[in-house]
């Protein structure tokens, strides 16, 4: 929409132009009125897109991200640090982020660390 206003303005301001150059009482009044709408409309289009252009804009983004281990994963049997029993799933808890151990045969409680990958 403001491609065609803008248009109409330049064709305004250039027929307002050809006006004043022909001189004459008349046509210097018409070529006159011509330039100002030209002005006016050109204001107007200048005033649009810079309210438009203040008002936020609403950025949507997408990511996706994978999460993988710095090293091989494998499965390892989780043993009883006092008594050496097996332990299973049921017997981890996690407590704060931290993950707890409870032997069900000696009832020693323990705490998950992570081993160094280097």
């Amino acid at each position: 929409m403001e491609s065609v206003i803008l248009f109409v303005a330049i064709f305004l301001m250039l027929l307002g132009v050809i006006f004043l150059i022909a001189a004459g009482a008349q046509n210097l009044a018409t070529g006159v009125a011509l330039v100002l709408m030209a002005v006016v409309l050109i204001a107007f289009v200048y005033r649009s897109k810079r309210m438009e252009a203040s008002k936020p804009t609403l950025v949507t983004q997408n990511f996706n991200v994978t999460m993988s281990g710095s090293g091989q994963m494998e499965k390892k049997e989780l043993m009883c640090k006092s008594c050496g029993a097996p332990l299973a799933d049921d017997d981890l808890k996690v407590v704060q982020g931290g993950v707890l151990l409870t032997c069900p045969y000696c009832g020693t409680i323990s705490s998950l660390e992570e081993s160094p990958k280097w």
